[in-house]
């Protein structure tokens, strides 16, 4: 596709690194914007948000390690590919988490948005797989296949993912996020929204996608049976805080 986007004497510049910061700064800035909502100051944002990268960052690569046999390394090009979502997701909420403990931040009402933020960023970055020509996708016949990893036809995969997470995101904002200002719904409605969401939408892109990505178990991918695990957790705990009212 179009993995290096410029090229200057020994330094490559990465489309997939530029793309994906791109994405990161899109869903900071959408966070930014929304601070009044949840009453910190854009320092106190900021700060939050270096703890839930260095989280993600630590996740996605562990998850990816985990995942796939003997690609641990110890080297500057392990650390700038290989990473997995769900781990950089669980680790990301964990380290903002623990971050929030520690200033007596309210996880939930400052994680509506911070997941929302998540959506969009993930989303443009996505695009960013495409150029670099990762997570590609089974043959199709399809007329929108590309040419990747040697098939003249393939699902755009990284497409559907980030058109998926886009519209994810719209629905967040759309829907979700003003019941809850509204107090209609609970603080957290987001959060769930945005974890049950993504697990059905990666759920189903999964079955599409011909890159390796681990073992399979009964068929479904690690991070297909992530994406259920976090689908019915997610049903319990707002099943539970539903009998709880």
């Amino acid at each position: 596709m179009f993995p290096v986007l410029l090229t200057l004497g020994p330094l490559e510049v990465s489309t997939y690194g530029v793309v994906v910061a791109a994405g990161w700064l899109a869903g900071v800035k959408w966070l930014v914007s929304r601070r009044s909502s949840f009453g910190m100051s854009e320092d106190a944002i900021w700060t939050l948000v270096y703890w839930a990268f260095g989280g993600a960052f630590a996740g996605g690569k562990l998850m990816y390690f985990l995942v796939t046999p003997g690609s641990f390394a110890l080297s500057l090009a392990a650390l700038r590919y290989g990473f997995v979502f769900y781990g950089g997701l669980l680790g990301g909420l964990a380290a903002g988490a623990w971050h929030g403990y520690r200033t007596r931040l309210a996880f939930y009402k400052v994680a509506d948005y911070c997941l929302t933020a998540l959506a969009l960023g993930h989303g443009i970055g996505r695009f960013g797989c495409l150029a670099a020509g990762c997570c590609y996708g089974r043959h199709t016949d399809l007329p929108w296949g590309i040419s990747l990893a040697g098939d003249p036809s393939r699902h755009p995969t990284q497409v559907y993912e980030a058109l998926l997470n886009l519209a994810l995101f719209g629905a967040l904002v759309r829907f979700v996020l003003p019941r809850v200002e509204a107090g209609r719904w609970p603080r957290g409605s987001a959060v769930a929204a945005y974890i049950f969401g993504y697990a059905a939408l990666r759920f189903a892109v999964e079955f599409l996608r011909g890159d390796d990505r681990g073992a399979f178990t009964f068929g479904l991918s690690p991070s297909q049976w992530v994406a259920l695990v976090a689908a019915v957790v997610t049903a319990a705990v707002l099943a539970a805080r539903r009998r709880a009212k």
